[in-house]
């Protein structure tokens, strides 16, 4: 009873690192992508990129938390991680879709957003993505060079993937080519975001090896 209840609390514990992780990507892919458009002069003041900030953490937490609770089951877990990123990704992105429209509409932003690709469609790439993302970072994990480099590199390689076909489709929806600023913004969102990711879940896992480690040599 008492070894469950550690390992409840462990894993609650990890749980919880990476919502912080999780928080502090968000804010990271914000920053960048207000320096983008600062770079580009399409920078239109505090009110949007809140707006955007609401999206992009309530987005990172919970597909991050997501894949993180296929890592706390001992058995099957790349299974486990597999359905977690395809469960949780639709729905992360439901949520940040509605969050970020009720931040826009109490902050008294516009709406600048162009036609994108059927709302069914972006759901199923993006479970496809994230469900294909944590079975192989459950792989990764598993080999000899799966370090950091390796989680980063796979969080690249999806981000490319996924994310590319994501931004032909948008192209292909618009009545005519986006401007520049606006695919440089949605690249760098699309490629870098599951970097990131694989680079919280990481960490998170290094934490709790860490943890474990230290209260070994209490015990």
């Amino acid at each position: 009873m008492e070894g469950e209840m550690k390992r409840s609390f462990d894993a609650w514990r990890a749980l919880l690192h990476v919502g912080w992780l999780a928080v502090l990507l968000g804010l990271v892919m914000e920053v960048i992508l207000v320096a983008l458009a600062a770079g580009f002069g399409t920078l239109k003041g505090a009110n949007p990129v809140l707006a955007d900030l609401v999206q992009k953490v309530s987005w990172s937490v919970l597909v991050c938390v997501g894949l993180a609770v296929g890592t706390t089951a001992k058995e099957a877990r790349g299974s486990l991680m597999g359905l977690a990123g395809l469960l949780a990704a639709p729905l992360a992105f439901m949520v940040a879709r509605s969050l970020h429209k009720g931040a826009m509409q109490a902050l008294e932003v516009a709406s600048t957003a162009g036609p994108t690709p059927s709302l069914a469609l972006i759901v199923l790439i993006k479970g496809l993505q994230y469900g294909s993302f944590g079975l192989t970072l459950d792989w990764v994990e598993k080999k000899p060079w799966g370090g950091l480099a390796a989680h980063l590199a796979t969080g690249l390689a999806v981000g490319i993937l996924f994310g590319g076909a994501m931004l032909a489709l948008s192209i292909q929806a618009a009545p005519q080519t986006p401007p520049l600023p606006v695919l440089v913004s949605r690249a760098a969102n699309e490629f870098l975001f599951p970097v990131g990711c694989a680079f919280v879940i990481y960490v998170s896992k290094v934490m709790k090896k860490l943890g474990a480690r230290s209260e070994e040599r209490v015990h």
